[in-house]
């Protein structure tokens, strides 16, 4: 089987939800000599772009949308070891994200988090409900390059405010870049809250992830 035909297959693996035939899958591709990056960006990775393009033009909803952001994360758990012992993670950023405290809603957050490793991002997950203390935390153990706040009410997302100001207090501010996430969200409202930007919509985030990113590489260069 040519090397083409075996990304497609991993690709079609996570379009059609196939949790039990994507371990083999990724098995006989290991097996035949492709290296394990290869195999995330142009197979599974692949597979989640389609995903996305489907949801969008509403060829598929959400309940989809999830089975198959499973079959990319039983995928990526035989990987994921491969690739950090090959030095070939993910080299876009590095993020931390976590639903905003008061919102126990994990289900943006769920698919976002392999749409943004899809697209070559290491995601370090907060969960949900997370409080200022646990970001300020996270930023100084992980030192992410992007911290994203999700919520899915209009509530909690008012808390951006005081979540960002935490952050500042710590003197963490000028280290990252804020993007808020959800249905919930607007950007310009997320901007007067102090953070850099916001985004309704996982695919089309992550095009403002990179901006952010280059912006605060940026910055770092030139400080």
């Amino acid at each position: 089987m040519e090397k083409a035909e075996r990304l497609q297959r991993l690709a079609q693996a996570v379009l059609e939800m196939d949790l039990e035939g994507v371990g083999p899958l990724v098995e006989e591709a290991l097996a035949a000599g492709l290296a394990p990056a290869e195999i995330l960006a142009e197979g599974l990775s692949a597979g989640m772009r389609r995903v996305g393009e489907l949801f969008k033009s509403g060829e598929i909803f959400m309940p989809e949308v999830l089975v198959s952001c499973d079959v990319y994360y039983r995928g990526l758990e035989i990987l994921r070891p491969l690739i950090r012992k090959a030095g070939c993670g993910a080299t876009r950023g590095k993020m931390i994200i976590g639903t905003i405290h008061g919102d126990i809603h994990s289900v943006g957050k769920d698919v976002a988090v392999p749409v943004f490793q899809a697209a070559g991002y290491d995601v370090i997950d907060l969960g949900v409900d997370v409080a200022d203390e646990k970001f300020v935390e996270a930023i100084r153990e992980h030192e992410p390059d992007i911290v994203g706040l999700g919520t899915y009410m209009t509530s909690t997302f008012m808390h951006t405010r005081e979540t960002v100001r935490a952050i500042a207090e710590a003197g963490l501010r000028d280290r990252v870049r804020i993007i808020c996430g959800g249905p919930a969200v607007d950007p310009a409202a997320a901007r007067r809250m102090g953070a850099d930007d916001a985004s309704d919509d996982a695919w089309e985030a992550v095009a403002k992830l990179d901006r952010l990113v280059e912006e605060l590489r940026s910055a770092r260069r030139s400080a």
